[in-house]
């Protein structure tokens, strides 16, 4: 059976080094959350709830609770341990994103909203500032109208949204209790790139400061475009470098704003890293840590680069688990966790939660949410139009 390896050393920060040659060493990599075994057993149960049998009449099935929650002094509960990965500005989350936002609201678990998503984009003041964002208004719409008294929206802030004050419009124009933010980009060490094939789109977001290749405002570029010998611009958002003191200000800023959770998605490419958020996350009070590994994401990104960018996620993940044992042990405070990387199965999240307990709260998954969302949209534009699709078999 596939085993999950955990690093060794005299302290969090020196196991990144040797763990890094374990990783790639060829004999010793780890293994994935799909090649370890759930192995059950027939003769009874353990950990059974107090007032049922461990019997087949004193353990049914439906009644099995699910149920989590994360945070500090005000907990999100949630119906099921599972976070939705934050959508980005691809064309997928721009067309499905009011189907996972009603389907994450009624099933009772936290949605994240890449702010980069929200199109039509902030419409900035001469300051620069966020004063109308049609985006979000029809993000956070869709989601709370379905929401009940489980899950939340965490709409996720980059170093472009902070800039351009997006924590204060969430705040002012619809109350939101928390948001997320970001440190790194992506797990594998490169910049969120997105294609854009609209020059309008490209000059906007030029106009927003944010980095676009070729320049959309040179007139050869516009001639190129025009005349179809160039066909899209790329997007490239910035990376999200942290140090302590600058980490705990802004979150004492957010938390004065009157935000009451703040949560925290990071890309770790080492253990040294993943010690680092461990640490000053709970320093700071950070409701729910998310550590990402690769390969992981939404399938954008360059597939060898995925592999040699970070350490594999079963290795943050056993990581991450001993890292929080540690700091529980010293009296140091340790925040909620949430796991993400190449999961996907239900067996994935039983594996990982089960693994990671009693630290581990949740799975953040990606393209698992996005595709049921996306076949529940086709569907049901086919039975609203009466036109099915004939399927041949062969």
């Amino acid at each position: 059976m596939g085993r999950l390896q955990r690093p060794h050393g005299a302290d969090m920060t020196q196991a990144g080094d040797r763990s890094r040659e374990v990783a790639r060493g060829g004999e010793s990599r780890p293994a994935r959350c799909s090649q370890l075994i759930n192995r059950g057993t027939a003769r009874g149960g353990e950990g059974v709830s107090a007032g049922l049998a461990a019997s087949g009449d004193g353990c049914p099935v439906p009644p099995t609770g699910t149920e989590t929650s994360y945070g500090w002094d005000r907990q999100v509960k949630l119906a099921m341990p599972v976070i939705s990965e934050a959508l980005g500005p691809m064309e997928t989350g721009q067309e499905d994103w009011e189907p996972l936002a009603v389907a994450a609201a009624l099933a009772g678990v936290t949605l994240v909203c890449g702010a980069e998503l929200c199109r039509p984009g902030p419409q900035p003041d001469a300051r620069g500032k966020i004063v109308h964002w049609p985006g979000i208004d029809r993000a956070v719409r869709a989601y709370n109208t379905h929401q009940g008294d489980y899950g939340e929206l965490l709409v996720q802030v980059s170093i472009d949204d902070a800039r351009r004050g997006a924590a204060e419009y969430l705040i002012e124009k619809h109350g939101l209790e928390s948001l997320e933010l970001r440190w790194g980009r992506g797990a594998n060490r490169i910049g969120g790139e997105a294609a854009i094939a609209s020059l309008d789109r490209a000059l906007e977001l030029n106009r927003c400061g944010q980095t676009v290749t070729p320049n959309p405002t040179a007139d050869a570029v516009q001639a190129a475009f025009r005349r179809g010998a160039l066909k899209q611009f790329g997007r490239h958002g910035r990376l999200g470098l942290i140090d302590e003191e600058g980490f705990l200000a802004e979150c004492d800023r957010l938390r004065g704003l009157g935000f009451q959770r703040i949560a925290l998605k990071a890309e770790i490419y080492e253990l040294r890293e993943l010690a680092l958020a461990m640490t000053w996350a709970g320093q700071a009070r950070i409701d729910l840590l998310s550590i990402g590994g690769g390969p992981a994401g939404s399938g954008t990104r360059p597939a060898r680069i995925a592999p040699a960018g970070s350490l594999p996620a079963s290795r943050l993940h056993a990581a991450a688990v001993e890292f929080a044992g540690r700091l529980a042990a010293e009296g140091r405070p340790v925040p909620d966790l949430a796991l993400a990387g190449p999961l996907s199965a239900e067996g994935d999240i039983f594996k990982t939660v089960a693994l990671g307990a009693p630290y581990v709260k949740a799975v953040r998954l990606c393209p698992a949410m996005i595709r049921p969302a996306i076949a529940g949209k086709t569907v049901g534009r086919w039975a609203g139009q009466g036109d099915w699709p004939r399927i041949r078999f062969a």
